[in-house]
């Protein structure tokens, strides 16, 4: 119908091409009006053919192929910035949606509150558990930096029915368009990766509007089970000199930003140190990789922490590849 509202779907992706044809397959089997969708699939930098696969099978989509790796936060605000939709739905490319996800989304942006909700995000459940919730929001500690992701490992029982508040979300949430205008785009200079939600929530939340879950809405998130993970530190994210770079680099940043003086004083003083030690030890012991790739991982992640304790508000920038050569 026309007045629906027009939705665009940013998909940032990287070498997961059978995975994006199943995420897409599953937007265009859902209940909103596909003549109300723009769909914009970003593809950084893959390798797998990716680019002409989409181009030839789904002509009405549009590709954005960038030349090299841009990482999540480039990648979702060069979608962004191409989107004419008056809400930007993101979802990563490891997901299948619910029939009725984008309309839910759609309903709960288009409800009257005060104040206004600026991001929606579906319930996230397991793909090789469908009843087993992934993430129905998330919870952070501005002092510890530890986070608990709400309703985990839950099975939902039809238990999850109301509007839930949160402070920020990953993998799939839609954007009101004015929020965008309001607060910018991701900042993709000081969170290309990890973090990078989470900078850009705390900026909505700081304008006065809300961040929720619609429950109604909801994603199956393709990612192994807990109890299947055999490399620890993969599923911390720390598996690579880049990520284990960003991962111990961001969370410091992040805190600069955005806890109290005091809060980062006790943050900074002990619990970002015990945090390290874990990780390096996620690192070393947690993971299958050869003893030399562990040993400069860690090295990496060192850089990182360094790097983000060294580095002030206005002085961000991105270093990985200067700062591990």
């Amino acid at each position: 119908m026309k007045n629906d509202p027009l939705v665009s779907v940013v998909i940032p992706t990287h070498n997961r091409k059978e995975s994006l044809i199943r995420l897409i397959e599953s937007i265009f089997n859902g209940s909103y009006p596909n003549d109300r969708l723009e769909i914009i699939v970003v593809d950084d930098a893959s390798t797998d053919g990716t680019y002409e696969e989409i181009k030839k099978r789904y002509p009405q989509i549009r590709i954005i192929r960038n030349q090299r790796e841009m990482l999540i936060s480039g990648s979702r605000n060069l979608g962004i910035k191409n989107a004419r939709g008056d809400y930007v739905f993101l979802v990563d490319d490891d997901n299948v949606i619910d029939r009725k996800c984008i309309l839910e989304l759609v309903k709960t942006m288009e409800e009257k509150s005060d104040p206004p909700i600026g991001v929606v995000a579906p319930i996230m459940y397991y793909y090789k558990q469908p009843n087993r919730v992934w993430c129905a929001g998330v919870k952070r500690s501005m002092i510890t930096s530890l986070t608990t992701r709400i309703g985990q490992d839950e099975i939902d029982n039809g238990h999850f029915t109301k509007i839930i508040e949160s402070r920020d979300f990953p993998n799939a949430f839609m954007i009101r368009r004015e929020i965008i205008e309001k607060v910018g785009l991701f900042d993709e200079n000081a969170f290309p990766i990890h973090y990078d939600e989470a900078d850009f929530m705390e900026r909505v939340r700081q304008s006065r509007y809300r961040v929720v879950c619609n429950p109604k809405a909801k994603v199956w998130h393709d990612i192994p089970l807990p109890e299947d993970v055999k490399d620890k530190a993969r599923s911390l994210h720390v598996h690579s000199e880049m990520r284990a770079f960003y991962a111990g680099r961001n969370r410091i940043i992040f805190h600069k930003r955005y806890s109290k003086w005091w809060q980062f004083l006790i943050f900074i003083l002990i619990f970002n140190w015990l945090i390290a030690l874990y990780y390096l030890r996620i690192i070393l012991l947690g993971s299958r990789k050869p003893l030399k790739d562990r040993l400069k991982i860690a090295k990496a992640y060192l850089k990182g922490v360094i790097k983000g304790f060294m580095t002030t508000k206005k002085s961000y920038y991105h270093v990985f590849q200067r700062s591990t050569k």
